[in-house]
Parts: C-alpha cells; sequence; structure tokens
C-alpha cells in the first residue's frame, strides 16, 4: 500500500506536472473574460512546435528553448486577442457565438501547425536522461527537473497575480471593468498582459509535455478537457485552488492509471468524478440561492 502512494505521488507530480502550469494560464483567461478558449489547447501545442523547433533547429539545449518558446507562444495569444477576440468583443458576440468562435480559431490553427510542419510525430534531440530513484520510484532527471522548473513558474506567476501591484489591477479588472477604469487602470493594457501572461504559461506548459513525450498536432488538444476541468472545480478558491487542483488531478490519474492498468479508464473516472463535483456544486448553489 506505502508503495502504492508512493508511485503515484512521485509519478503524478513529475508527469503531470506542466498541466498545473497550463491550467493557472486557462483560468487567468477565464477569470478575466468568462470565455472558454478552445483554441488555448493550441497555445499549448505551440509551444512544443516552437521548442521543438528552437531545440533541432539552432541546437539548443532544452532549457534555453524555454524563454524563446514561452515569448512566442505568448506573442502569438496576443495576436489572437487582437485579430479574433477583441473584434468579436467590440461586435457584442455572445457567449456561445465566442465558444464556437474560438473552436474554429483552434482548427484553423491546428491545420496551420500541420502545413508548416507536417503530420508527422516528431521529437527534441535532447540527450538520454540520468535516472534518481525517490520514495523507491525511478524518476529520470529530465521530469525531475521540469517538476522543479513548473513549480517555480507556478509560483511565480501565483505571486504576480495574487501579491504583485499588476496583479491587483488584473484582478481588479477581472471583477468589474468598469470600476476598474474609473479607477485609472487602462483595461487594454491589463488585458494585453493577461493574454500574454497566459500564453507564456501554455507554451511553456507544452513544451514541458512536448520534450516529455513527443510533439504531434493533437498534444494541446489531448490535455485540454483536463486543464478545463481544473480551473472550473479549482477556480472558484482563485489560482491556489487551482494550483490545488491540477495537483490533485495529476495524481489521481497516476494512482488510477497503477490500478486500473490502463490510461483510458484512469481518464474516465476521473473525469465521471469532475461531472458529479460540478454538478454538486451546481445543486449547493442553486439551494443557497434559494435560502
Amino acid at each position: 500500500m506505502l508503495d502504492f502512494i508512493s508511485d503515484s505521488l512521485v509519478i503524478g507530480l513529475t508527469e503531470h506536472a506542466p498541466l498545473v502550469l497550463a491550467s493557472i494560464g486557462f483560468a487567468l483567461l477565464y477569470r478575466l473574460t468568462g470565455l472558454i478558449n478552445v483554441a488555448y489547447s493550441e497555445t499549448v501545442t505551440l509551444g512544443a512546435y516552437f521548442g521543438m523547433w528552437i531545440n533541432t533547429s539552432f541546437g539548443f539545449n532544452f532549457y534555453a528553448t524555454l524563454i524563446p518558446a514561452g515569448l512566442i507562444a505568448g506573442l502569438l495569444s496576443v495576436g489572437t486577442y487582437f485579430a479574433v477576440f477583441r473584434p468579436a468583443k467590440k461586435l457584442n458576440v455572445g457567449a456561445l457565438e465566442m465558444i464556437i468562435i474560438s473552436f474554429g480559431l483552434s482548427i484553423f490553427l491546428r491545420h496551420g501547425l500541420q502545413f508548416i510542419w507536417g503530420y508527422p510525430v516528431r521529437f527534441y534531440d535532447v540527450p538520454p536522461p540520468d535516472t534518481f530513484r525517490i520514495l523507491g520510484t525511478g524518476v529520470s532527471s529530465f521530469r525531475l527537473l521540469a517538476l522543479i522548473s513548473v513549480g517555480v513558474l507556478a509560483l511565480i506567476l501565483y505571486w504576480f497575480i495574487q501579491r504583485s501591484s499588476f496583479g491587483l489591477r488584473i484582478r481588479a479588472l477581472a471583477s468589474d471593468e468598469d470600476l476598474a477604469q474609473a479607477s485609472g487602470i487602462r483595461p487594454l493594457f491589463v488585458t494585453v498582459l493577461i493574454w500574454f501572461i497566459a500564453g507564456v504559461a501554455g507554451g511553456l506548459a507544452g513544451a514541458f509535455y512536448g520534450v516529455g513525450s513527443s510533439v504531434a498536432p493533437l498534444l494541446g488538444w489531448r490535455q485540454f478537457l483536463f486543464i478545463l476541468l481544473v480551473v472550473l472545480v479549482g477556480g472558484s478558491r482563485g489560482l491556489g485552488g487551482v494550483i490545488i487542483t491540477g495537483i490533485a488531478t495529476g495524481v489521481a490519474l497516476a494512482a488510477m492509471s497503477l490500478q486500473f492498468g490502463q490510461v483510458l479508464y484512469a481518464q474516465l473516472a476521473l473525469i465521471t468524478a469532475f461531472v458529479v463535483i460540478l454538478k454538486w456544486r451546481s445543486r449547493r448553489v442553486a439551494e443557497t440561492a434559494k435560502v
């Protein structure tokens, strides 16, 4: 039993650490706009492709690719805001229509990736990693360093949003745009900053996902449902709730994969648990409103 718990913790934390980072980026956009931006999945995928391209084309080691890959993904995120979402908002497009637009943008970006890099699965050019034993479980040096890097980046983003002056502006804008503007906050600047930070977080998560396995056009799409569920379940308690829920999700996926022997069964069981939690929460809110 102790071995099962330790294996679940180590595997869950090391393999699914990028989920926390991607969820933080998505949570920023969701809290600001209320939009379920399906195209965020392609931001994750693009981060993996940009990192792979810089790594294989210019000979940079993986960690040297993180900054440029994150910055490029952030700039692309801002570009989609100006090209698609800001004009749609000015036209007073409804929430459902915005989701449909984001879905169309996701398909467009995915096919653009396939046009540039083709359909074959690609890999980072990295040396074979060393292996360490943590709580009796073997962990590659890359996954260990990835966990540390993702943890540091997640804490930095959490501090930036919750403690810094810019973070205060972001939270004020998310709460009430008119009041924030009356207080002297420039909505456009803060909005662009949020889209950029979210893009950087998603791009970095994609780079970690890609180097841990492979780079493919559906990489971000395969992770998007869990990113969405983590944000919907944990987002009610802010970024701290998103981080905790993301960590718990990774550990739960690892535990159920070990138990069932099939990743698919683990994913289905976890999705069912998420749906039950969301259903229970909505019922609780409805009962509270009646009172």
